[in-house]
């Protein structure tokens, strides 16, 4: 029984940045499937186009602006997140 669910945990030590992670890291923190990780890198590249520079997320709320990111999502990973 030892690993079984683990396969997209993180730990603690290995937070991802959503400003700069690759969808294959974003989809290893607990309910982001590839679907919601392409969103998020997508969202990320349109802001930097737009706005020239500067995080697109600056906390884990900053996630809601993703199109299927609602408040629990949020505060379900946040705590593997990390923003610097």
């Amino acid at each position: 029984m030892s690993g079984s669910g683990q396969s997209h945990k993180i730990t603690l030590d290995s937070r991802v940045n959503p400003n700069d992670a690759s969808v294959s890291s974003l989809v290893r923190l607990p309910g982001i499937g590839i679907s919601r990780a392409e969103r998020i890198v997508a969202y990320r590249e349109s802001f930097i186009k737009k706005f020239g520079s500067g995080p697109a997320f600056q906390n884990y709320n900053d996630l809601q602006k993703v199109k299927g990111i609602g408040p629990k999502t949020a505060q379900d990973i946040r705590e593997w997140l990390k923003f610097d």
